[in-house]
């Protein structure tokens, strides 16, 4: 079966996730924090008048990193009828894959296990594909 997801990059990490759930891609704009919320949730943004909650991957998935993180996009999501968006480093592209071309995740490698759909080999990338429904369930806001 023919997928498309939309790659995107967070601390040297290559993420997928599926083009069903993306609205739009923006620019990151201004954060207005929320005191008292969990450190993931960086704050809200005011997309076009609806208010929208920024929450941060890099903590969500508890990744490493020696440099310095810039997000430069957020993608504005739509899960379960909610608007919530996610900083990315970079976005990348959309990619077009067949189930064949999804690989299980190592074992061994627990960060990912029950968040994602396994990982994409695309030539010399290696792309995480999340599942953000499950994602979203293990967070608690």
């Amino acid at each position: 079966m023919q997928k498309e997801i939309i790659s995107f990059e967070i601390s040297e990490q290559e993420f997928g996730i599926d083009v069903d759930f993306v609205e739009m891609v923006i620019e990151k704009e201004e954060i207005t924090p929320i005191p008292n919320t969990k450190d993931f949730i960086e704050g809200v943004v005011n997309l076009r008048g609806r208010i929208v909650p920024v929450f941060n991957l890099f903590k969500i998935l508890n990744l490493d990193s020696t440099n310095e993180i810039v997000f430069d996009s957020i993608i504005i999501l739509k899960i379960d009828k909610e608007e919530v968006g996610i900083l990315v480093n970079k976005v990348n592209n959309v990619i077009s894959f067949n189930d064949e071309q999804l690989d299980i995740l190592p074992s061994k490698n627990s960060k990912f296990i029950g968040i994602s759909n396994g990982i994409l080999k695309i030539d010399n990338r290696l792309i995480v594909y999340l599942n953000l429904e499950k994602l979203f369930e293990t967070i608690e806001i």
